[in-house]
């Protein structure tokens, strides 16, 4: 059952990962930011920060319809983490990573992950699938933040070293 159990779910994080970077909107989005913020936030970056998040999402998701997690014990937590990063990160990576929650709504994740919720659900006898496609919007939201604060944090760190390094 573990076995099984762990195989949907790497399969669901798969089928996250590939089908949002598959997505044209994110695409756009990603020469949009790298144009924003002047290749600080590059668009292969921003391309994987956000699969990755929506693969959590939807990981998170099965394990929800799996082990009858009620949504609000999922989301709750997820956006109060959505709102403490966006008081730490600056104003154009909280702006990056909340419109990024849009692209798990584009033409290809979509019906990707309702099928999944709907079969994930049939499979354990569950009525609906719901929470799948909620829990793949704010992983993007969480993961494209904590990106934002890593390439701000690797910035200040690399501009005290070039500091040091003028200073010798």
């Amino acid at each position: 059952w573990l076995v099984g159990l762990m195989i949907a779910i790497a399969f669901a994080w798969i089928l996250g990962f590939g089908a949002t970077l598959a997505e044209p909107a994110l695409n756009a989005l990603g020469i949009t930011v790298e144009n924003l913020t002047h290749g600080a936030f590059q668009k292969s970056t921003l391309m994987y920060a956000v699969s990755i998040g929506v693969g959590c999402g939807i990981a998170i998701g099965v394990a929800k319809i799996v082990f009858s997690i009620p949504v609000a014990w999922l989301l709750i937590p997820g956006y109060l983490t959505a709102l403490v990063l966006t008081w730490f990160s600056n104003e154009e990576y909280v702006n990056i990573a909340w419109d990024s929650a849009g692209v798990t709504t584009g033409p290809i994740t979509v019906p990707l992950v309702l099928a999944m919720g709907l079969g994930v659900g049939g499979a354990v006898n569950v009525v609906e699938g719901f929470g799948m496609l909620s829990m793949a919007s704010i992983g993007p939201i969480i993961s494209v933040m904590m990106t934002g604060i890593w390439i701000r944090v690797s910035a200040k760190f690399k501009k005290t070293d070039e500091e040091v390094a003028e200073a010798v």
